[in-house]
């Protein structure tokens, strides 16, 4: 295997986003540019964030990474490698797929006995939300670009994302959002404050966004102002 395929095999296992694997022979580079600097830092940091894994030894990954771009002779030969990302591979689905049921055994239970408070409302298609306070303004539609504040959380309670905190309402079409979304939005009118309980399998299910507080299969917990239909 030469260079560039293991960089490539690399990249793809671990998901990195945008890894650019240099051509064999490339110098590494430095520079003191301080915007260069900064995004240098961001790359590594996405790096770390999307390499996270159970079962990843972080000495290990991060000596790979400064041979990579030292240039250095690896320390194990293709075969072995090769071998070696097999092996993490299997050890990493097995790990994905024990916290996937429990998050969905976790999410069921959880809406199995939230179902029961009076205030409460189950659609049909698992959707659990309840009134925090009603608007009187129109409902928007499925093709409608809609202005909000929200919150979401994990049922464990930590915030993952917030307009409240950037202080900027969200602009975005109903159909391109999680169907829970687009499917309770439509519930509201302008002025309206509800709660969500969204199922996995209406939130982010198997593929929750890279870098999320929250794995998948996760049930999670909106609140959401709706403020305007903007078109």
């Amino acid at each position: 295997m030469n260079s560039s395929r293991l960089a490539a095999l690399v990249c793809a296992t671990v998901l990195l986003a945008g890894c650019d694997a240099a051509a064999p022979g490339d110098a590494a580079t430095t520079s003191s540019n301080s915007e260069t600097a900064v995004g240098s830092y961001a790359r590594g940091l996405v790096m770390g964030r999307q390499a996270q894994s159970e079962v990843l030894d972080d000495a290990s990954f991060l000596a790979g990474v400064q041979a990579g771009i030292s240039n250095a002779d690896p320390q194990y030969t293709d075969d072995e490698m090769q071998a070696g990302l097999a092996a993490m591979g299997e050890l990493e689905m097995a790990a994905n797929n024990a916290a996937t049921e429990a998050n969905i055994t976790a999410g069921t239970a959880f809406l199995a006995g939230n179902r029961d408070r009076a205030e409460v409302v189950e659609t049909e298609s698992g959707l659990q939300y309840e009134v925090i306070s009603e608007g009187d303004g129109e409902k928007p539609i499925e093709t409608n670009v809609v202005r909000v504040h929200y919150r979401g959380t994990t049922l464990g309670g930590e915030t993952f994302d917030a307009s409240y905190d950037r202080g900027q309402p969200a602009e975005f079409p109903l159909n391109r959002v999680i169907s829970g979304w687009t499917e309770g939005l439509q519930l509201m009118n302008v002025g309206s404050h509800y709660k969500f309980y969204i199922p996995q399998d209406l939130a982010y299910a198997m593929t929750p966004p890279p870098g999320a507080p929250f794995g998948p299969g996760e049930t999670l917990i909106f609140e959401v102002e709706l403020l305007e239909i903007v078109s």
